[in-house]
């Protein structure tokens, strides 16, 4: 692109009827107060039923700045696919968007040719500025909407990254009270482990203690058999010296 040239915002018309002609499309815009169209490009297309229908560029001359075209600029900076109708009459209406491609003949020079007579030049000049002012409103609506999203954007990384903060928070505090929990249930266990091998002892204790007092009792029936022996013989031994 030149330097002394300004690349004027073209418009793409995403479906035109066949029978809506160059002339009638150029016709629409100036009509309307949009702006003084250069050229007409016709894209042929064809829907799901094979109907045909036109996709078409269309490139400014100059623009006209005012309310219809700044309303015009905001919706397409404002929607969600960059798409608004234009009403090109009361009834009637084709989805527009701004064309993204660069166009060679978009470039307008803005220099007014010097050698133009003064008032040709000053009129040259009013409408340069104007077209340049319609389509830096668009820029600047866009950057603001761009603004406005990456803003967006960022309150929605911030909210994320609190929510994350939150949650990781949240996962420390579960993990503190898990391992709390398990070293909580470990000593327990620890302490029913050793509770658990003092009793064994103590029973094998009493076991040992048991057969301890089987051998004792044993021992002292034996002895307390012998006693009734020696009083079983002792006493008939009296009962014989009775007699005699």
């Amino acid at each position: 692109m030149n330097t002394n040239s300004f690349n004027n915002v073209a418009l793409f018309i995403k479906r035109a009827e066949e029978n809506q002609t160059k002339d009638f499309i150029i016709n629409a815009f100036e009509s309307n107060n949009i702006g003084k169209v250069k050229d007409i490009k016709l894209i042929k297309k064809h829907n799901e039923f094979g109907k045909s229908y036109n996709g078409v560029i269309v490139i400014f001359e100059r623009w006209n700045m005012n309310k219809l075209v700044q309303r015009l600029f905001i919706e397409m900076s404002c929607s969600a696919d960059g798409t608004t109708k234009f009403y090109f009459d009361s009834n009637h209406y084709w989805i527009i968007n701004v064309h993204r491609q660069k166009l060679k003949e978009c470039e307008e020079p803005i220099l007014v040719e010097p050698s133009l007579p003064d008032k040709e030049k000053i009129f040259k000049l009013e409408e340069l500025v104007k077209s340049m002012s319609a389509q830096i409103y668009y820029i600047q609506k866009n950057k603001e909407q761009f603004e406005r999203l990456i803003m967006d954007l960022e309150q929605q990384e911030t909210h994320h990254q609190i929510v994350n903060m939150e949650l990781r928070s949240q996962l420390e505090e579960k993990d503190r009270d898990s391992r709390w929990a398990e070293e909580k249930l470990y000593k327990e266990i620890e302490n029913i482990r050793k509770e658990n091998e003092y009793l064994r002892s103590r029973l094998a204790y009493k076991e040992e203690d048991i057969v301890s007092k089987h051998i004792q009792i044993e021992k002292l029936q034996e002895e307390l058999n012998d006693v009734n022996c020696i009083l079983y013989y002792v006493e008939n031994k009296y009962e014989e010296m009775k007699e005699v």
